[in-house]
């Protein structure tokens, strides 16, 4: 495969890895530092609060290789995103009155106190216009956990179920691997006989997991939750190609993460992304953002 094949579908992302017992006002999941003048959001259709997933300090965000550039999207420089959603049992964000009754995003310029989630909540995970039932998770937020931003390269065209003779989705992750090492440092390698034990021994937060087949074939599978704002998203069921392709902004991505909590899932370990038009985020509307979510 020549190169600039590659480098054709590059684009730089931020990627936010999560740091286990430490404190940011970057995070996912807890309670959110919202000013206590803006009222938390809540579904429009049945009017019941919805649950808070993740907070961006954006004053902490690095610069990515495409700051600078002509059409490039920009981020504020300060200021904080906070993003919630309908955790109902479906997890289908485009019904119930869809993305703009189901999923809020909201910027301030400053951080306020930790918010109490409301008390009339639904549960995580609920049935649709129900307190409970769905799942019957028994929280209404989900356990905190700080997240450190890193810039990675993120590709398009990447077959997400792709076999042993798609060459170019096996080089675009082991180039998407390469980013993240340069950021954190080469990761766990789990391969051969005693490979699953092992990782179950060690309960990494990222690794790569190689497979020998019969064919002499080495294919090496990325497990890493892309947790990421910007660059090119997961493209499972071709929702975040066809956004990329009508030069819709990924805003942010959360990955199903059950090393957060088990709950932590979005359509059957699938993802959760929110979308904005570039010329919305040029005037930092981010009321007109909106979420999505697909599941494999």
């Amino acid at each position: 495969m020549h190169p600039n094949e590659i480098d054709k579908q590059r684009e730089p992302a931020i990627w936010f890895r999560r740091q286990p017992g430490k404190a940011s006002l970057s995070k996912l999941g807890g309670l959110p530092s919202l000013p206590s003048k803006i009222e938390w959001p809540r579904q429009r259709q049945t009017g019941t609060p919805l649950h808070f997933l993740v907070q961006v300090d954006l004053s902490q965000m690095p610069p990515t290789p495409l700051d600078g550039g002509a059409n490039a999207p920009k981020l504020p420089g300060t200021g904080l995103l906070f993003f919630f959603a309908d955790m109902v049992e479906e997890m289908l964000w485009n019904e119930n009155g869809g993305p703009f009754a189901t999923t809020r995003v909201i910027f301030t310029n400053r951080a306020g106190p930790q918010r109490p989630v409301p008390d009339d909540i639904p549960e995580i995970l609920h049935g649709f216009g129900q307190r409970a039932g769905g799942y019957q998770t028994g929280m209404s937020a989900y356990p905190e956990a700080a997240l450190e931003p890193h810039v990675i390269d993120t590709f398009g065209g990447v077959n997400p179920h792709a076999d042993t003779r798609d060459t170019y989705s096996a080089a675009a992750q082991a180039a998407m691997v390469a980013s993240i090492e340069r950021a954190i440092g080469p990761l766990p390698l789990f391969k051969g006989p005693g490979s699953w034990d092992a990782i179950k021994a060690a309960n990494p937060r990222e690794y790569i997991e190689e497979t020998r087949f019969q064919n002499g074939v080495v294919r090496r599978k990325l497990h890493c939750p892309l947790h990421q704002m910007l660059g090119i998203g997961k493209d499972i069921q071709g929702t975040a190609e066809s956004a990329h392709a009508d030069g819709t902004v990924l805003l942010l991505q959360m990955d199903s993460d059950t090393l957060v909590h088990k709950h932590f899932m979005f359509c059957d370990m699938g993802v959760a992304q929110f979308w904005i038009e570039p010329a919305d985020l040029a005037e930092e509307g981010f009321d007109r953002a909106w979420g999505t979510t697909e599941g494999g």
